[in-house]
């Protein structure tokens, strides 16, 4: 009996940590892209095998989402520790509370796929339509089931952009959908001897239709005119953690670097120069400065001499290069402070001028705390948590003709936002500080989920931040001249305008949405079905 209880615990636990860990290795930091095919094969062959009941694959799905993020994000252990000041053993703990929360995406789809989806010899039609079912219900869930820092199967290909092509149609989750279609149908091609082999033609007609799609658009970015440049000169400037956590005097290394590169550069081939996200070291305030010596404000204000200082800085660096600067930098929107702080781009032109757009997408737990608004006492409760309030500009900018979409950090992991804020823009600027979450897979991460905006809106990307990854994404979704993390670096890029559509920039979500709910709609008509059964 004992014997037997322990074959079917291994027969739960080993295809949930099979899963976990193919799905693991396909993501940063290892990068095998190819095994996102067979990621979720072993518990795809397990339902079948054992036919579990819908409650024992949730349990078996969730166990194994809930490893994948465990690994997946054990960064933000560092980045707890980091921002808040949590103690080790408590930045674990909560770790473990979310990675377990968002095993729930897994848990879900196999739960779905359980209940819905039949198993047992069928014919090679209904195979590849149970597998189409199959890839529904997981992008379904993927995309309807909220996320921290939302990401995909799908994603896995940012270094392979041929197979991301279809983000375009239905966003990044439309790729997952395809892709846990090829691992559907290996699963029903090898779930029973002697194997399935007549599920190679399905399988061999929609990896061909998925490649001549991705390679027919790349073509087609290509192809496709250019109506404008915009030349950019972008500035790693590298800070340090102990920078932003110093104080005083001690934190103006952090503009001292993009300063000085920006100086020792050539302007004569640049229309606009950008500095990442956080860049200035203080606040930006409205108090006036003077000539070189700020003297004493008209107004009372609660700005140290020191917040004066670095505006008068940039002003000053400003008249040196006489380029538009677009810059990131928390921003006072008045002397005094009475309002909450905003997390901000300024693009500033050689006019005197400048413009600001506020972060309207704030991170939860790092720019704001979720329940303040009803509970204001929550404010202090956390250690380093930041109280700001989100923007109501438009991240719409104007450079040298070309329309640009300034976003700023977190706000690029979304494709509706992007999508409402700049339907007609040409070129999207995304300022980022990836400072608070440490070495590497975690910069590489966030860039990996960044790479599917410019393929969904076909519009390009040119994404700057404090350490890296610094790099130029075109309408394709291929990468240029990225740069190493943690070290200063200095890109110019000529970024081509192109007036290319997408059926994502027609429709958005929509499709998503449509599929969701016929899932929705299935689960409640099988539970009707088996109620009546069973009456």
């Amino acid at each position: 009996m004992m014997a037997k209880r322990a074959s079917l615990q291994w027969r739960f636990w080993a295809p949930a940590v099979a899963s976990a860990a193919l799905a693991m290795l396909s993501f940063p930091p290892f990068d095998l892209w190819f095994l996102a095919f067979v990621a979720w094969l072993p518990l795809l062959l397990w339902l079948p095998q054992q036919n579990p009941s819908p409650k024992q694959a949730f349990q078996a799905g969730w166990l194994a989402g809930s490893l994948l993020h465990f690994v997946f994000y054990w960064w933000l252990i560092h980045t707890m520790q980091a921002m808040s000041g949590f103690p080790w053993l408590l930045a674990l703990l909560v770790h473990v509370i979310y990675a377990t929360a968002m095993g729930l995406h897994q848990g879900l789809a196999l739960w779905f796929v359980r209940s819905l989806v039949p198993t047992g010899p069928t014919s090679v039609l209904r195979a590849t339509g149970r597998a189409l079912a199959v890839g529904t219900i997981w992008a379904s869930v993927e995309f309807a089931v909220p996320y921290l820092f939302p990401w995909y199967q799908g994603n896995a290909f940012f270094r392979m952009p041929i197979f991301a092509q279809l983000a375009d149609i239905v966003g990044i989750p439309g790729v997952s959908l395809v892709c846990l279609t090829v691992t559907s149908l290996l699963a029903q091609t090898f779930a029973r001897k002697p194997f399935r082999v007549q599920l190679v033609a399905p399988l061999a007609v929609i990896l061909a239709l998925w490649l001549g799609y991705g390679q027919l658009r790349i073509a087609q970015v290509d192809a496709a005119p250019v109506q404008k440049t915009l030349r950019t000169l972008v500035v790693q400037g590298n800070a340090t953690l102990q920078e932003k956590l110093s104080e005083g005097m001690k934190r103006l290394g952090m503009l001292a670097r993009p300063e000085r590169l920006t100086r020792a550069q050539d302007m004569t081939d640049v229309d606009l120069v950008i500095w990442p996200e956080g860049t200035l070291p203080f606040f930006w305030v409205e108090d006036p400065v003077g000539d070189k010596e700020p003297g004493k404000p008209a107004q009372k204000t609660r700005a140290p001499q020191i917040l004066r200082d670095v505006k008068w800085r940039v002003l000053q660096l400003e008249k040196v290069i006489q380029r538009p600067l677009l810059t990131g930098s928390l921003r006072r929107p008045e002397m005094l402070w009475t309002e909450e702080a905003r997390n901000s781009a300024i693009l500033f032109r050689p006019d005197g001028t400048h413009q600001y757009y506020d972060k309207k997408i704030l991170l939860p737990f790092g720019e704001y705390l979720p329940g303040t608004s009803v509970f204001p006492a929550l404010k202090e409760s956390i250690p380093g948590v930041s109280h700001m309030d989100p923007g109501e500009l438009s991240g719409r900018m104007d450079v040298a003709g070309v329309k640009l979409l300034v976003n700023i950090c977190y706000e690029a992991l979304y494709p509706a936002f992007l999508r409402a804020e700049g339907a007609d823009a040409d070129v999207l600027v995304n300022l980022t500080n990836d400072i608070w979450f440490g070495p590497d897979p975690a910069p590489t991460d966030h860039l990996m989920v960044q790479t599917a905006r410019p393929i969904e809106l076909r519009r390009p990307l040119v994404r700057s931040t404090v350490t890296g990854v610094t790099v130029y994404v075109d309408a394709a979704g291929r990468m240029h001249e990225p740069t190493d993390l943690n070290v200063e670096a200095v890109r110019r890029w000529q970024v081509p305008v192109k007036a290319l559509e997408s059926p994502y920039r027609l429709w958005g979500d929509a499709p998503m949405w449509l599929l969701t709910a016929g899932v929705l709609a299935a689960a409640v008509w099988r539970r009707k079905s088996l109620t009546s059964q069973a009456g």
